[in-house]
């Protein structure tokens, strides 16, 4: 411990990431929820597209009954802007996977405008063991395309498919939407051949929404985007594995292992949790997201819901990135 919090050395940029420093090769898109909406400023839907933005993803839904209350204002508003419009349920495996389905499913049938396929975004466990999790997404997908008449796309990071889902690969008939925040085209998970939307940032800027925003790739081309809204779901191009796509910029670099120390040495009192910033700060961490990390682990702490037993796989595995950590941060919080 004393080694990895005294030699680490963290290369890590949060600062905002235009949307428009990339390539047009690969679409690219967003995706929104009640965040966004923080200030109560609308987003401008028509100053999205004219950014060059070609979808959206709007959250739909969570659990059993809580549906986004911006959702059909956001869903109608950029289908009028000439966006393709998909939208997202986020999964609360605790309660029932058909229900949740169901719910979904009516809350799509109030705002058929959407384009892309419907979405299960799947990031926590809520208990259930690898086996009770694969479980509830095969009822989860299979009752949504069921009630929907459309294959549903899954929506995960790296982390918590592999480690929370065993890395299964029985779902690979769905598209993937992989979230990663980093440098260099993801590797896919579970056994697929390649993802078909790539998150790669939860900081980005683009004009007509206040604030940061959830920058993603289409993993094709123009055209194979308009095929995949038809319903073809494979032989995608793969530009961005080819080389051919954009040239990402560094979001999130450095190895995820010293950050967890940190976070590892305030759980275990080694650090005082006001020492965490500057700790971070002198790993290299930039300022601003040094702090923001002591706040959320801050948080967890007050609260007893710190991922002790997450924190201390990362810690003693560099392959996964500082993306995956944050996003597990997010989740427990």
């Amino acid at each position: 411990m004393t080694a990895v919090l005294t030699s680490a050395t963290l290369a890590l940029t949060l600062s905002g990431i235009p949307a428009t420093a990339f390539s047009s090769v690969a679409p690219s898109g967003i995706d929104v929820s009640g965040h966004q909406r923080g200030d109560g400023a609308p987003i401008q839907w028509r100053e999205v597209a004219a950014d060059g933005q070609r979808f959206a993803f709007i959250k739909a839904s969570e659990g059993e009954g809580w549906v986004n209350p911006h959702y059909l204002e956001d869903v109608h508003a950029a289908h009028q802007a000439g966006l393709l419009v998909g939208t997202y349920h986020y999964a609360r495996p605790a309660g029932d996977a058909r229900a949740q389905a169901a719910h979904y499913a009516a809350t799509l049938a109030a705002a058929p405008s959407h384009s892309l396929p419907p979405v299960l975004d799947i990031e926590v466990d809520e208990g259930l063991d690898p086996g009770q999790l694969q479980n509830w997404v095969r009822d989860f997908l299979g009752e949504t395309e069921r009630l929907t008449g459309r294959s549903p796309m899954i929506y995960t990071y790296r982390y918590f498919w592999r480690e929370h889902l065993n890395d299964t690969d029985q779902f690979t008939r769905h598209p993937l939407w992989l979230a990663a925040y980093q440098n260099h085209v993801p590797e896919t998970v579970g056994g697929w051949n390649q993802l078909t939307f790539w998150q790669r940032s939860d900081v980005g800027r683009v004009p007509g929404v206040n604030g940061p925003v959830d920058l993603n790739l289409f993993n094709g081309t123009e055209a194979q985007l308009n095929d995949f809204v038809g319903g073809n779901h494979v032989n995608l191009g793969g530009v961005l594995e080819s080389g051919t796509g954009p040239a990402v910029l560094d979001t999130l670099g450095g190895e995820n292992t010293a950050l967890t120390a940190l976070i590892l040495a305030v759980e275990s009192g080694l650090l005082p949790p006001d020492a965490l910033t500057g700790a971070a700060e002198q790993a290299g961490i930039d300022p601003v997201v040094a702090g923001d990390i002591a706040n959320r682990v801050r948080g967890l702490l007050e609260s007893g819901e710190l991922p002790l037993d997450d924190l201390l796989v990362m810690a003693e595995n560099p392959d996964y990135s500082i993306g995956d950590l944050l996003i597990l941060l997010t989740n427990a919080s």
